[in-house]
């Protein structure tokens, strides 16, 4: 037999043991709840009966800062998901 190809053959054979990456590194996954605050619903109060443009405009910034809010719980959602490793 030629020893090119039996070379070859334990380049090879030396190269898939090198890609399976045997480890004893082992991962374990921790299921843990998310913080009551981000999964609390984010409710506008109702607006008034009856409203001037100034209360109109007033009540549309609440309506913003509660939008907003809602979006700072997901991205911390989505924060502690990375972090978690999902």
């Amino acid at each position: 037999m030629n020893y090119s190809k039996i070379f070859l053959v334990l380049i090879n054979m030396f190269l898939m043991i090198l890609l399976t990456a045997c480890t004893v590194e082992r991962k374990v996954f921790v299921n843990q709840p998310l913080p009551e605050n981000l999964l609390l619903e984010c409710l506008p109060s109702m607006p008034k009966k009856s409203m001037t443009f100034g209360d109109s405009i007033k009540y549309n910034e609440h309506l913003l800062n509660v939008i907003e809010k809602c979006n700072q719980d997901k991205r911390a959602i989505k924060a502690l998901n990375h972090l978690n490793g999902n």
